[in-house]
């Protein structure tokens, strides 16, 4: 019985993770925005295609978005699993120089996530987003 609980908590947690995105992306309009009078604009109505380069700059902006908080988000949890080698270590030599490159890995890689985040206010600040 405790097996299948877990397997069905395992499920219901893969499931949101999978589903939530869904959710946010559905309140995007993927074709191109809609003014108040209900018409495309910047859309080619009989493709379906945006037109312009913003929308081509938006889209590159919104990839290094998602890649710096991917990043991010690791670093953290690399941060985190780090001190858990520190705690656990014991005085083991092998594990506390495991766990400073953890250290030095998440430290860079958090480096890295808060350059990208600059990088896309730089350029949208520049292009004017």
């Amino acid at each position: 019985m405790k097996n299948i609980c877990e397997k069905g908590a395992l499920i219901l947690l893969v499931g949101i993770i999978i589903g939530v995105p869904f959710g946010g992306f559905a309140q995007i309009n993927p074709i191109g925005m809609i003014d108040a009078g209900g018409t495309n604009v910047g859309v080619n109505s009989a493709a379906g295609v945006a037109l312009g380069a913003d929308n081509l700059v938006t889209t590159i902006t919104t990839l290094v978005n998602w890649f710096a908080w991917f990043i991010a988000l690791a670093s953290v949890v690399m941060g985190l699993y780090a001190g858990f080698l520190f705690i656990t270590a014991q005085g083991e030599a092998a594990q506390l120089k495991t766990a400073r490159a953890t250290v030095l890995w998440a430290v860079v890689g958090i480096t890295v996530a808060i350059i990208s985040f600059s990088i896309i206010l730089i350029t949208r600040t520049i292009l004017i987003i």
